[in-house]
């Protein structure tokens, strides 16, 4: 009984230990696991039949205010790649967002959602 009660504290300590920071060439990121809920869905500003994609991120420094996937991944957004993703009002994606801490390096941010879109 003992040996069990001393096993699961064990794991759970190791389990909720600090965040360390991710180093990679001399630079160190804080990396938040968080989720993003679509949040809404509107024609792009740009006028070009793209429609962009609100994100609320409920973590990390994006969580300070909306964020657009478009602009987040680099992608061009239409009904087409709606349907092929399945993307949808109130859908939550698992998100990993990596932020510079420390370090002079070009990547400032690094976005990785646990989905791939096509």
């Amino acid at each position: 009984m003992r040996f069990s009660t001393l096993l699961f504290i064990c794991i759970l300590f190791i389990a909720c230990g600090e965040e360390k920071p991710t180093v990679k060439e001399g630079c160190y990121y804080e990396t938040v696991e968080t989720l993003a809920e679509v949040i809404d869905m509107k024609p792009h500003p740009d006028g070009n039949g793209r429609i962009s994609v609100v994100l609320d991120f409920k973590a990390s420094v994006l969580g300070l205010e909306d964020q657009e996937l478009g602009e987040l991944k680099g992608l061009k957004i239409d009904h087409a790649f709606l349907e092929r993703n399945g993307i949808e009002m109130h859908n939550k994606y698992d998100v990993v967002v990596s932020e510079l801490i420390k370090g002079n390096c070009d990547t400032k941010m690094t976005v990785a959602f646990n989905h791939a879109f096509d």
